[in-house]
């Protein structure tokens, strides 16, 4: 099998009934990944601002 990032020769290795592809020249392991996360939200000056102002005058 040839690898898919830089043409080199897949490895196979299995343990315990699981099997992963590895290549040795590149480093790729054919391993799914989802590469999607939440969007951190992010406190802006403003209302950071508005809050301390909030909270000094309560």
């Amino acid at each position: 099998m040839e690898c898919p990032r830089c043409g080199g020769e897949i490895e196979t290795y299995s343990l315990a009934g699981h099997d992963a592809d590895i290549c040795e020249s590149c480093g790729y392991v054919g391993v799914a990944v989802e590469h999607q996360s939440e969007p951190e939200e992010f406190e802006s000056w403003t209302d950071a601002l508005e809050r301390f102002y909030e909270e000094q005058s309560a």
